[in-house]
């Protein structure tokens, strides 16, 4: 088996769904897009309720797709709204292949729940199709991919907290490997999930990330959806001490163009 080598990033944990994006799912488009505006529920140290609003556009270059994705985040704290965390992310597809598929991306993102200050990213992907039909589709996947990332102590327990409050910096070379399905269950509905596994290739099996992704996704009519999604990250030695598993629930309202 041939394995694809994915885009392994995240707006609200560090690993992104980068298969979610609903432009990159039409290929043969010369343009395809969406715009969603949602709300959040995140899990670190307490509760937290946040908006959202997403953008992602593909464009189609002959045999290449382009795609541009991005969110900004708004959060409650008092009477004051924070604007504390969003990515943007870019991916260039080389679609020459029936069953396999280059990729390469960059990508910059922060969370401010979360204490991530900056995160860059840089890599390339190969993937497979396992199997797709009229009803769905499954992929895996194999990648590889440069890390930055400036962490503060904005999330961490007091009681984990240590005397030096600088923010800590790593910089880092991982592999991940990745398994995407996606399928209509009704006439209206479709479900998807993707799961992660991400790690340093000298602790492939010891130092590491899952993540797991579920989107349930209700048609309104050709343009507007609305969507259910649960991410949960599990982080084995974050770089600062904040608790290892993490989770978002999110509801967006998409329009697609």
């Amino acid at each position: 088996m041939v394995f694809l080598l994915l885009s392994a990033c995240s707006a609200n944990a560090q690993i992104l769904n980068a298969e979610a994006f609903q432009s990159q799912n039409e290929p043969t488009q010369k343009w395809r897009g969406q715009t969603a505006f949602g709300f959040n529920l995140d899990k670190q140290a307490s509760l937290i309720y946040s908006m959202f609003t997403d953008v992602d556009v593909s464009y189609r270059i002959k045999d290449k797709s382009l795609l541009s994705a991005s969110r900004l985040r708004v959060t409650g704290n008092g009477d004051d709204l924070l604007l504390n965390g969003g990515f943007v992310h870019f991916r260039l597809r080389d679609n020459t292949g029936k069953l396999l598929l280059l990729e390469h991306y960059t990508q910059y993102q922060w969370d401010g729940v979360r204490g991530l200050k900056n995160r860059y990213l840089l890599g390339s992907n190969i993937r497979q199709r396992l199997q797709h039909d009229s009803l769905g589709s499954l992929y895996a996947g194999f990648g590889a991919f440069y890390e930055f990332e400036q962490w503060g102590f904005a999330a961490v327990p007091r009681d984990r907290r240590p005397l030096d409050l600088a923010d800590v910096s790593k910089s880092l070379l991982k592999f991940n490997v990745y398994i995407r399905f996606f399928r209509q269950i009704a006439p209206n509905v479709r479900f998807g999930s993707t799961f992660y596994y991400q790690a340093r290739p000298e602790y492939f099996f010891a130092d590491y990330r899952l993540a797991g992704n579920l989107e349930f996704i209700f048609q309104v009519n050709r343009n507007f959806e609305f969507r259910l999604n649960y991410d949960g990250i599990y982080d084995t030695a974050p770089i600062v001490p904040i608790d290892n598993f993490y989770f978002t629930l999110a509801n967006r309202f998409v329009y697609r163009f």
